[in-house]
């Protein structure tokens, strides 16, 4: 049985309406995961959402770049995840969307966000 294609993780731009841009909760962390490129680069995730998160690091990077993240939530293992780099930057690290996601990851990621909402 072969699985959906990836699921992409758009909505309509809340700053197009005016709005405040943040539609989901965020979780602040950290997380541990990595960014899965020619090496795995182990990252520190923080402000966890269901649209994207920050990325703790001392190296800048330009927004519009497309990679791949994998992290572990509680009671949700591994999650991958494609995402994009924002103009967001700081001292500290650089923000990412969220563009993509295996359904069976999306399902678990939803089920790991509801938990933590769940508990405070």
């Amino acid at each position: 049985m072969s699985l959906p294609a990836r699921q992409p993780l758009t909505s309509e731009s809340n700053a197009a309406r005016g709005e405040d841009r943040r539609q989901h909760r965020r979780f602040t962390g950290p997380f541990d995961g990595c960014r899965v490129d020619l090496v795995e680069t182990p990252i520190r995730i923080y402000d966890l959402s269901r649209g994207g998160c920050f990325i703790s690091s001392t190296h800048q990077q330009k927004p519009g770049i497309s990679l791949t993240l994998r992290f572990d939530l509680p009671e949700a293992g591994t999650i991958t995840v494609q995402a994009q780099t924002l103009p967001r930057q700081s001292d500290f690290g650089y923000a990412v969307r969220f563009t993509s996601i295996d359904p069976d990851d999306a399902m678990r990621f939803q089920l790991a966000l509801t938990r933590m909402e769940e508990q405070g």
